[in-house]
Formats: structure tokens, C-alpha cells, sequence
């Protein structure tokens, strides 16, 4: 018994260091952060910590995220209108920034992912962005407001994203409608056909959400197709891009 305590008590240990190094913070309650970088893949009924994922802890850090990205964007330009700083707030919160900056950091080194997922850097990439997002939940819980905002302000903002050049780049219309579902918690899924009955070779994309079908799309490329589709939903939905 005392040989499994001093084992966990090590885990916790050797945990809080690499939160520490990442987000310059010393845990308190370092449950709250082995939670936050579990990954769904490796949740077993029988586990005995009683911690299930990082899920919650995600959707509770998105929040937070968006708030200190909108305080800082609204801090920064204040002749600019509503349109220009949400679509800034989507450049930066996308998730294509979240896992980009979520590798930066080191996070991946850490996180509690099936094996079988490693590999997959697609996959990878948006698993590292939630569990930054549910990071920055941990450490709402643990120390408050003020330290998250200061670990995303101080750490992801100011070390990892140049505000002025992305200014200077365009945001895909998937990237800001994938935002929307994860916001929304609407499942999306793709049904593709290729017609090779052509001199060109059309890709058929089939985007329905929450198993209703919304748009249909050919195009040569299947990525741009995808994107017609994207760019019908923004625009029905009234989504800024």
C-alpha cells in the first residue's frame, strides 16, 4: 500500500512539473490537470481515479479562451467594428492554431492518448487543441480567472501568434464552420463519391449534421468541394468569416 502511494505520489509529482514547464503555473489540484490531458481514447470503465476525459474540462476552457481573446482583440483595436473581431477571435481560436500551438508547447509530450492514435497526425492535431483548451479549464479551476487569462495571454498569445500577420491571412470557411459545431456540439459528417465517367475526375461530397444533409458539391478537388459546402452553411447560418 505504502509502495502504490509513493508510485502515485511521483505520477503527481513528475505531472506537475511538466505543467509547470508548459504553462508556468504549480498545480494545486493536479487531478484537475491529469483530467484535462485524458483523452477519450483511453477512458476504461474500470478506471480506479475516477477521471473520465478531459471532454468537460474542454468545453469550460473554450469559454474562457474566447473571452480573453475577445477582451484582448477589443483592447487592441478600438476603431474596429464587430465583424473584424470575431473573425480575428476565429484566426486565432481555430483549431488549426489551437493544435499548431498545443505541439509548440510541448503538450503532446504528456497527454494521455491511445497509441493507436500517435500516428495519425490529423487526428493529433485537433486531440492537442482540445487538451489546450481543456488546460486552460484546469487552470480556470485550480487558480481562477486571472491565471488563465495570463497563461493564454502571456504564453499562447504573445509567444506563439503574430496578431498583425494574421490579419493579413484568410480563414477558410470550414475552419470558422467547424468552429460553429464545436460550439454547438452538432456532429458533422461527409459522404464522398468520385466520377471518373469524365475527361476530368469530379469529386461528390455529401455534408449533413446530425444526420440531416444540408449541401452537396462537385468540384475536381474533394478538399474544394468541401469547402463549397462550408462556404453555404457560413453563409446560411450568417457566420462571419
Amino acid at each position: 500500500m505504502l509502495n502504490h502511494f509513493l508510485f502515485r505520489s511521483k505520477k503527481s509529482k513528475d505531472l506537475a512539473a511538466k505543467v509547470y514547464r508548459v504553462t508556468g503555473v504549480n498545480p494545486s489540484k493536479i487531478r484537475i490537470y491529469r483530467e484535462a490531458l485524458k483523452h477519450s481514447s483511453t477512458t476504461k470503465r474500470e478506471d480506479t481515479d475516477n477521471v473520465v476525459d478531459n471532454e468537460r474540462l474542454e468545453f469550460l476552457g473554450d469559454a474562457i479562451l474566447d473571452a480573453v481573446v475577445a477582451e484582448l482583440l477589443f483592447l487592441r483595436f478600438p476603431k474596429k467594428d464587430e465583424g473584424f473581431l470575431t473573425e480575428m477571435r476565429t484566426r486565432i481560436v481555430n483549431r488549426e492554431q489551437m493544435g499548431d500551438m498545443a505541439h509548440k508547447l510541448g503538450l503532446v509530450e504528456f497527454m494521455e492518448v491511445k497509441h493507436d492514435l500517435l500516428g495519425n497526425k490529423s487526428a493529433m492535431k485537433t486531440i492537442a487543441g482540445n487538451a489546450l483548451e481543456a488546460l486552460i479549464g484546469a487552470i480556470y479551476l485550480d487558480k481562477g480567472y486571472a491565471t488563465a487569462k495570463s497563461f493564454i495571454v502571456k504564453r499562447m498569445v504573445a509567444q506563439y501568434l503574430d496578431i498583425d500577420k494574421l490579419m493579413l491571412t484568410t480563414v477558410s470557411y470550414k475552419a470558422v464552420f467547424m468552429k460553429w459545431l464545436q460550439q454547438q456540439r452538432k456532429q458533422i459528417s461527409w459522404e464522398h463519391e468520385v466520377d471518373t465517367s469524365k475527361r476530368t475526375t469530379l469529386h461528390k461530397v455529401s455534408m449533413s449534421i446530425d444526420g440531416e444533409l444540408w449541401f452537396v458539391e462537385e468540384n475536381a478537388s474533394r478538399k474544394k468541394a468541401e469547402e463549397l459546402c462550408c462556404e453555404k452553411a457560413c453563409r446560411r447560418l450568417d457566420l462571419t468569416t
